[in-house]
């Protein structure tokens, strides 16, 4: 008698495809990462680094995905203009409709959370 195999993940939980963005806008790299993750079709795009000047130019917005950014790199370059906490306030403390991204409190342990826990697949750029 042959053992089943058992499924691991949760039912409830749909895998998605986890993309890190530390390339500034306009790089090949950056729009090799945007491509990928527009055509995923469920993606979440982290930016980090250099990847967070796409929040300035527009380019990180993903139709059926979702954006976060790094809170740490985005004040080292002072960009704070249209971005929203995990509360859904204005990092100014106002409430604000129409986010780009979200800012988690502790954006690497989001990040290795889905990596560990709803990541399909794994991009970095």
């Amino acid at each position: 008698m042959k053992p089943e195999k058992m499924k691991l993940e949760a039912p409830d939980t749909e895998d998605q495809d986890v993309f890190l963005l530390t390339k500034p806008p306009f790089s090949p790299r950056s729009d090799l990462c945007l491509k990928l993750a527009a055509r995923s079709g469920n993606a979440r795009l982290y930016l980090a680094g250099d990847g967070v000047y796409h929040l300035l130019t527009g380019t990180a917005n993903l139709p059926g995905g979702q954006v976060y950014a790094c809170k740490e790199d985005m004040e080292a370059r002072g960009i704070m203009a249209g971005i929203t906490g995990m509360g859904g306030e204005k990092m100014g403390g106002e409430k604000m409709t129409g986010e780009k991204a979200t800012v988690p409190e502790n954006f690497y342990a989001a990040l290795t959370e889905d990596l560990m826990e709803h990541c399909r697949q794994a991009y970095t750029f």
